[in-house]
């Protein structure tokens, strides 16, 4: 069904979130208008041309007023010309989810499976693109992207009544397509995500922010439970503090700057130098709106893991205001601890599957050989142990689920 949303005066509706609650119910949002009390009217006769149900949200008042001749009470739903309408001050997600799909659901008299990936790094028309046998009429999957600043969450739909085998068929394939760009299939953000797997993994971390200015720390302090993996977040603007709290070198600064890719790996390597970390994440940079020594936007970000004795640097350059810039870095930031943590995971799991297929190999003798050696013979043997084949390593252990939507009575 086609939903239109009229705010009246405010709007309260967060319309990505809606359009997602939508699509999962086989519905979707096709119409959102903001109007004052003397444009209900008219917005009601437009919204009506191109809608099956219409919310009305806001001066609920003012609704009830206009409609006072047409309406004997003042009803929460109703149906108007054949078309339901639902009227609440706000039309938040607990409304639309609890209440109005519901509604819906009841005249369409449908359910869904819906497969979830949260995906990193790629535009809507680079998702599209990987998905094109997808998005064709004669598809039995429906697929909705919604982007989020450098993400795009994809849900592919299809019906309940498909059998288990093909909805199996299609989330594996389109897990296959999917899988290097994905980071979840449960709609949690990236922060969530690395959050789980370095408690998972029992890592501390340590965070020195110049560029993101405590931002990337928040990040995660905002989460539940921070304090079991994160160890410090360090706000280091100043020259003095880069050298005096992190030991970065005043000649690298003063040769390098304070924006280069030495600065950020000597605040990463004071990280790790202080010791009780097992991973090191530090930002450097200009995010404006000055120019100042360092072009506008460019960024460093240092990530080191401790075990492996190594630092990385990475360069990137944003073209946003300096919000929008730090937005960037600390999102940025996130993408590449992800990807370091899924290598860490690999690398680890890789290990102990060479250690078990060591321990549990057969011993192999070699016959006995004669070694000349002064005035006697000797015999010496020895052994070779056998490592068994290994099986491919899935970097990411995660696979999709189906979440089933809509009213069990309704099946």
């Amino acid at each position: 069904m086609k939903v239109g949303f009229l705010s009246i005066e405010r709007r309260s509706i967060d319309e990505r979130e809606a359009k997602i609650a939508l699509f999962d119910n086989g519905h979707s949002a096709d119409v959102f208008m903001l109007v004052e009390p003397e444009r209900i009217d008219f917005a009601l006769a437009q919204m009506r041309t191109v809608c099956d149900a219409i919310v009305i949200e806001g001066n609920t008042t003012a609704f009830y007023n206009t409609y006072k001749d047409t309406l004997s009470s003042c009803p929460d739903h109703f149906e108007l010309d054949g078309i339901l309408h639902s009227v609440v001050r706000v039309a938040d997600g607990e409304f639309i989810k609890n209440k109005f799909i519901p509604l819906l659901n009841k005249k369409s008299k449908k359910r869904f499976g819906v497969i979830v990936f949260k995906t990193y790094g790629k535009s809507v028309e680079e998702l599209k693109t990987l998905l094109k046998d997808y998005l064709s009429k004669k598809s039995r999957v429906q697929l909705g992207f919604f982007p989020d600043f450098l993400e795009c969450e994809v849900h592919a739909r299809c019906s309940a009544n498909m059998a288990k085998e093909e909805m199996n068929g299609i989330s594996l394939k389109l897990n296959e397509i999917l899988y290097g760009c994905t980071y979840s299939y449960e709609r949690i953000s990236i922060a969530e995500r690395v959050a789980r797997v370095l408690k998972e993994e029992g890592l501390k971390i340590k965070i020195a922010e110049s560029f993101t200015g405590g931002a990337l720390g928040s990040a995660f302090t905002s989460l539940a439970g921070a304090s079991e993996y994160l160890m410090e977040d360090i706000v280091s603007y100043s020259v003095a503090s880069k050298n005096k709290r992190l030991g970065v070198p005043l000649e690298v600064i003063a040769e390098k700057g304070a924006v280069s890719g030495d600065t950020a790996y000597g605040m990463a390597l004071g990280l790790m130098n202080s010791g009780d970390c097992d991973i090191a994440i530090a930002t450097t940079g200009n995010a404006g709106p000055s120019v100042q020594n360092a072009t506008l936007g460019l960024c460093y970000v240092a990530l080191g893991i401790t075990s492996e004795k190594s630092i990385a640097v990475i360069k990137y350059t944003f073209d946003g205001d300096r919000e929008t810039n730090i937005k960037s870095g600390v999102k940025n930031a996130l993408f590449l601890l992800y990807e370091s943590l899924v290598s860490y995971k690999a690398q680890k799991i890789k290990r102990r599957q060479q250690q078990a297929a060591a321990a549990a190999a057969p011993l192999r003798y070699a016959a006995p050989q004669s070694v000349a050696a002064p005035q006697q013979t000797a015999s010496q043997q020895s052994a070779q142990s056998v490592v068994q084949p290994q099986q491919t390593l899935q970097q990411n252990p995660l696979m999709p689920t189906l979440t089933l939507t809509g009213d069990d009575e309704n099946h």
